[in-house]
């Protein structure tokens, strides 16, 4: 499952590693950078922390 949104400072994308239960957001122009969470909040807090 993989979705796309755009907050106020950087379009990103969603996808959820079923397997591990894992959350991986990452950048849409750059997806070398990406953050990871158990929930979604917890992978975008990460990758805010690395854009």
């Amino acid at each position: 499952m993989t979705f796309t949104n755009k907050n106020k400072n950087f379009k990103y994308s969603v996808s959820l590693d079923t397997s591990k239960d894992i959350f991986k957001v990452f950048l849409t122009n750059n997806p070398e950078v990406y953050g990871l969470g158990r929930t979604i909040e917890e992978a975008m807090h990460n990758l805010e922390e690395l854009a």
